[in-house]
Order: C-alpha cells, then structure tokens, then sequence
C-alpha cells in the first residue's frame, strides 16, 4: 500500500506542474508571517507579501492526516511551497490545484490579529484489489495568529509524505516527494 500511496502522491504533484499560479513579485517586498493548526492539530504557516502589485499569499507549508476508507491506512501528507504567490483581493484568497490526481484548496480570510479559513487536501490511492479509494480528511477548518519573527523551517512538523513544490519566475515548477 505504502508504494501506492507514494505514486498516488507522486500523480498529485503533476498537476502542480500544469497550474498556474502567479509568478513571484521581484523587488523588495515586506511580509507577515503567520502560523497556525487545521482542525486536526496540524500545523501550517504562510506569509502575506506586500508587493508592488498588492497583498499575495505565499504559502510555505500546510499538513493534514488523510484516512483511506478502504484499507483503512492513515498518513500525514505536508504540502512545503516555494515561489507561489496568489493575490489577495478584499482580504481573501484561494489556492487550488484540483486534477485527475488530486484535490487541494488553501482558502482564507486575513483579520487584524490573523486569519482562518478553509483547506481541503485529497489524494487518490489505490486498494488490496487493485480498486480506488479516495484518501483525504474532507473541509478542515484552520486558524493561524500573525508572528513577530519566525521561520518556517522552526514550524514545521515530521509528515509521513512530504511534498516540495518550487515555482521559479520563469513559471517553471519542480515538486520532489519524500517520505
């Protein structure tokens, strides 16, 4: 199951190389960063980016326990992002990347003291039969508080699968998947 779980995850990642998300604001920008948990205790931390173009979510990573409902298996997945920019407009935005390989949606709300909002993290796997199962934990929701200082890389939990997502200015994207 764990092979299958991987190349489920692996599948996952190919749509990121198809989105589109907005490419990187050059020049200096300030941020904010935020950190915060899902509705599962799952830690997530992001930064919103004043730019030249207005406010943008940079998201750095989210994590969620997904449940198989076949097989029964239970796996942290944690999403780590690099050089995504979306832009918020009336403090609101929303990062989704659905395909045929996955579900994902990182939406949220900005308030003077944090932010809260929605997130959704499915994943396709196969079961002992050779069927599918859909893999996920259904709408979380998630409340993060805005930081003085910190770095993501202090935030940031173990995770059974872990997936990096870089998108250079060029628009090009590169994903890796550990586990």
């Amino acid at each position: 199951m764990r092979k299958n779980l991987v190349l489920s995850v692996l599948g996952a990642c190919l749509l990121v190389a198809t989105s589109g998300a907005a490419a990187i604001a050059s020049g200096g920008s300030s941020s904010t960063n935020y950190a915060g948990k899902n509705a599962q205790g799952q830690k997530l931390f992001f930064a919103v980016d004043q730019t030249s173009s207005g406010p943008q979510f940079d998201p750095y990573f989210i994590n969620e326990i997904n449940h198989c409902p076949v097989t029964g298996d239970t796996f942290t997945v944690e999403y780590d992002f690099s050089g995504f920019q979306i832009p918020i407009v009336h403090g609101k935005w929303d990062l989704n990347m659905n395909s045929i390989s996955q579900r994902f949606d990182w939406k949220g709300t900005l308030s003077s003291t944090g932010a809260s909002g929605r997130e959704y993290i499915d994943t396709p796997a196969f079961d002992y039969e050779g069927g599918l199962q859909d893999c996920g934990a259904g709408v979380l929701k998630w409340t993060a508080k805005k930081l003085v200082s910190s770095s993501p890389a202090s935030q940031a939990p173990g995770a059974s699968y872990v997936v990096k997502i870089s998108k250079a200015p060029d628009g090009s994207v590169q994903y890796t998947v550990s586990h």
